[in-house]
């Protein structure tokens, strides 16, 4: 199955880089009005994810095992993995959709522990350029990955855009934009073009299969 290098490679930098920016509080779940806005979302979980790689007390492995945590908290990976099989969702039994969704969560996990890199993550920061409604009531958060030492310090390294929807009154992730390309335009041209040569079964063992490769 082929991957996007670009989209591989700055997935998730939310869940890798921190920015300096005031953290919205604990709110009630019943009280709409303090329920925090897609944008305080993203600044709790960058500054969320700040506070473990900085953990001097914690190895790699246990930085990348919070880190995934805090993905798994804010990505809704059923609405992404539904976005990602377009049309064909629709075609799936209960079983099946229920393997898809778990072989996709797995291939987005497996991700982010070949990303994080708390060395790489202190070299840069985000700068969160604003954020918009879209027309289904979704909300995009626009942010910029910038270097910070050395000859890099003023220097734009990529821009990435967030999609969050309420869910169940908390914005979660459904889709991360990179420098224009969408990650789940990416999969979806993939997974459609598997689909269309070998049905879910075929999708499924691919998924598997590069998952137990990656495990390895």
């Amino acid at each position: 199955m082929r991957t996007s290098a670009k989209i591989i490679q700055l997935l998730v930098p939310m869940f890798v880089w921190a920015v300096a920016m005031p953290v919205a509080r604990a709110a009630d779940p019943g009280d709409a009005a303090t329920q925090p806005t897609a944008r305080q979302v993203i600044d709790q979980v960058t500054h969320d994810v700040l506070t473990v790689l900085g953990d001097q007390h914690l190895s790699h492995d246990q930085k990348a095992q919070k880190v995934k945590q805090i993905a798994h908290d804010h990505i809704s990976f059923e609405v992404m993995s539904r976005l990602c099989l377009g049309r064909y969702w629709r075609g799936l039994n209960d079983d099946q959709r229920t393997r898809y969704v778990e072989e996709f969560q797995q291939l987005i996990t497996n991700t982010y522990a070949q990303m994080i890199d708390p060395d790489k993550a202190m070299d840069r920061d985000v700068k969160i350029l604003g954020d918009r409604e879209e027309s289904d009531g979704d909300w995009t958060v626009r942010t910029d990955i910038i270097g910070i030492r050395g000859n890099d310090a003023n220097h734009e390294f990529d821009k990435v855009d967030y999609r969050l929807r309420n869910l169940q009154g908390r914005w979660k992730v459904i889709d991360f934009t990179i420098d224009d390309a969408s990650l789940v335009a990416n999969y979806r041209a993939q997974f459609q073009e598997i689909m269309s040569n070998g049905g879910i079964d075929h999708l499924l063992k691919v998924l598997h299969d590069k998952n137990a490769a990656t495990e390895k």
